[in-house]
């Protein structure tokens, strides 16, 4: 069915069509430099999720925020979001933290001109989210501290003499008898432990769970992302063992790191619907139980 023309010019004039027609922008824009700049599927993902996870919690609130922004924030905003939208534009390959910091400053700017000075208080939970979404450093250097090399290569040792092969490990070589692997940081799974340790915050931030859980499901995230990156390191070390390098470069490479890491966050995800499932469950049969 058409709009007609009274609709449309309704539409022009009603503030929140253009917030969100902002937003929309903004969201597209930051997928884009993300792809060009960055060009992963792993990263690519999670920052839809962070951007589409901040949008839901500002859509689900819409009603109870305070849009009453005045003309000096509104351009202050204006300024912010057309500055950092303009540098995007030219922006180089080794300028990849910029993109994280254009969230940051996306947000601010669609903020100001939403609700003002005075309403930012309101996008504190939406804050957060690109704070954590900034914090990759700090996450990376705090796990990295565990030598997560020499439990890959531990485990995936296990995994090797539990299905009957001749395995044993000398610190973070694991060995067949036909050849051998060595286990460095970059192949322990530490980037997936922080993608799925990042997605544990964020649900904790979104959905309301008791404190137990919140504790649950960072361990839950980094000892999945660990095990499923074991089966892989398993799996790379049978391929040098059978001489298949082909093979082994495969899933050693990006396509097979992904693969991987997208069965990860697929397995995350699943717990974390069950983990919805048992809090909503949970009212219901205290009610059966009061009666």
């Amino acid at each position: 069915m058409n709009l007609s023309h009274l609709e449309i010019l309704k539409y022009a004039y009603n503030s929140k069509f253009w917030l969100v027609a902002i937003a929309s922008g903004l969201i597209a824009i930051q997928m884009e430099l993300t792809w060009r700049i960055i060009g992963n599927i792993d990263t690519l993902l999670i920052r839809l999720i962070f951007l589409i996870s901040l949008s839901y919690l500002v859509w689900k609130r819409r009603e109870q925020l305070q849009f009453n922004s005045d003309i000096i924030s509104s351009l202050c905003g204006a300024i912010i979001i057309i500055f950092t939208t303009y540098k995007s534009i030219s922006l180089f390959w080794f300028e990849s933290h910029f993109i994280k910091f254009y969230a940051l400053t996306s947000l601010l700017g669609w903020a100001l001109i939403a609700s003002g000075i005075q309403g930012l208080k309101q996008y504190m939970k939406e804050f957060l989210i690109i704070l954590l979404l900034l914090s990759e450093g700090f996450i990376i250097s705090s796990i990295s501290k565990i030598n997560f090399s020499i439990l890959g290569a531990k485990f995936s040792t296990f995994l090797l003499w539990y299905l009957g092969f001749d395995v044993h490990r000398q610190g973070i070589n694991v060995i067949l008898p036909t050849g051998y692997i060595e286990i460095y940081p970059g192949c322990s799974g530490l980037n997936a432990m922080f993608l799925l340790l990042q997605l544990a915050l964020l649900f904790i931030l979104i959905f309301p769970i008791n404190p137990i859980n919140k504790i649950i499901l960072p361990v839950v995230a980094v000892l999945l992302a660990f095990i499923i990156n074991g089966f892989r390191l398993a799996l790379m070390a049978l391929l040098v063992a059978a001489s298949n390098y082909q093979a082994f470069t495969y899933w050693h490479g990006q396509p097979g790191t992904e693969i991987f890491s997208t069965l990860s966050i697929l397995s995350f995800g699943l717990f974390c619907h069950f983990i919805l499932k048992q809090c909503q469950s949970k009212p219901i049969n205290l009610l059966e139980h009061k009666g």
